[in-house]
């Protein structure tokens, strides 16, 4: 099971109070799914509302804000474009998460590293860690890359994933999440158990959960798996699926 950082329950609780206190809206760091779940219970807890941006349609990580029911949320993210000469230099989405997390950076201080085709990257970030980034964050992997700072949220365009056809015995969670990985039930379902996967950006530890057409799964230090298409059982009563693949 996922473990919440004690550090982060605690901000998440002096948050909501200093909005609960103040009358006003008091914005916070970014979240993973399972800890937008502690947000709404601290914001129940102070009376508060709570509301959430990760910056584009499918992140994952997302900044928190919590606010009296009366008055907007207030986010203070930033984007920042990171670059490359894609002449020269091939540069992943792991070479760049990479020598981010060598900053020694805290990991609540940015969002989602959105890479995209055309040599460049795009991250979400807070101005504390934005200030940082531009003067220290020069290299990725054995790559330089350019670091500048956006006046406004950039296009993104949604990474297209790999096609993949299966049978699978059900359409439980550890079923599907096996189909996806190539694994088997059995890791998939320690994956699951792990706190490692959510479905639809909600931490789920249910092996036996049922999906649905559409929904996405993401794997920590894997990926995501979008059930594209579920079709009718076969005479040895298994069900053909087709899976979108976007592998980190």
């Amino acid at each position: 099971m996922q473990r919440v950082d004690e550090q982060q329950l605690k901000r998440l609780h002096q948050w909501a109070e200093r909005a609960s206190r103040i009358d006003a809206p008091c914005t916070g760091r970014f979240l993973t799914a399972g800890e937008c779940m502690l947000a709404q219970k601290e914001a129940r807890a102070a009376d508060v509302s709570v509301s959430f941006c990760g910056g584009w349609e499918q992140c994952e990580r997302v900044q928190v804000c919590f606010h009296p029911s009366w008055d907007e949320a207030v986010f203070t993210a930033v984007w920042l474009e990171i670059s490359w000469n894609e002449r020269f230099d091939h540069v992943e989405h792991s070479d760049l998460l990479g020598s981010l997390m060598a900053l020694g950076l805290d990991r609540t201080l940015f969002g989602d590293l959105v890479a995209q085709n055309g040599g460049k990257a795009y991250l979400y970030c807070m101005p504390e860690a934005a200030a940082q980034l531009l003067t220290d964050w020069t290299q990725a992997g054995h790559a330089p890359i350019r670091v500048r700072m956006l006046d406004e949220a950039p296009s993104i365009s949604a990474p297209e994933g790999r096609m993949q056809r299966d049978t699978v015995a059900s359409l439980r969670l550890d079923s599907v999440l096996s189909s996806g990985m190539r694994v088997s039930r059995a890791k998939a379902a320690e994956i699951i158990r792990q706190g490692l996967v959510s479905v639809d950006h909600q931490q789920e530890e249910r092996i036996d959960r049922l999906l649905a057409e559409g929904q996405l799964l993401s794997i920590r230090h894997f990926g995501r798996i979008r059930l594209v298409k579920v079709d009718p059982p076969t005479r040895k009563d298994r069900l053909p699926v087709m899976l979108e693949i976007f592998s980190k």
